[in-house]
């Protein structure tokens, strides 16, 4: 159970983490690089964000799963700290896809684009997955600890415990 923990814990947070980072670099390539129109790059980059909300939730899932089995194989506190960094950054992807997302959706099909709660939300929107990636980016730098931690053969009973 230790190597399936250890395995889906770096399986999800690469897939979340380069997942956020490369919607960051492809939305702003779509916008500077690719030469549409404001509008034509707005619907690309949307829908975008709208498949990767979906694919970040079963990730995210993973990534609980992993963390919860590397509690049970291993009860420790980085893993209590791990599966919590996975839970806050869960919520995030609840929110973006629960309430950004749509509102956003809403307000572009309307052709509000240009009104002062499409950049509101957009503003939310930037800083939530911000603050998701800057999460993950923690939880990732402390796998190679709790890998390390759930890999390590159990400790034997000190012989006065009893």
């Amino acid at each position: 159970m230790r190597y399936l923990a250890s395995a889906l814990i770096v399986l999800a947070t690469s897939l979340w983490l380069g997942g956020l980072v490369g919607l960051f670099i492809c939305a702003l390539a779509v916008f500077k690089i690719s030469g549409l129109d404001h509008e034509a790059a707005g619907k690309a980059t949307s829908a975008m964000f709208v498949a990767f909300g979906r694919c970040q939730l079963a990730v995210a899932a993973l990534a609980l799963i992993g963390a919860f089995l590397a509690y049970v194989s291993r009860r420790g506190t980085l893993n209590v700290v791990l599966f919590l960094l996975f839970a806050l950054a869960t919520l995030g992807a609840v929110c973006v896809n629960m309430l950004i997302i749509p509102r956003l959706e809403e307000l572009r099909l309307a052709g509000k684009i240009k009104s002062p709660e499409f950049a509101t939300w957009h503003h939310h929107s930037a800083h939530v997955m911000m603050g998701m990636t800057l999460i993950l980016l923690i939880a990732a730098m402390l796998i190679p600890a709790v890998c390390r931690q759930i890999a390590a053969p159990p400790k034997p009973a000190s012989p006065g415990a009893g």
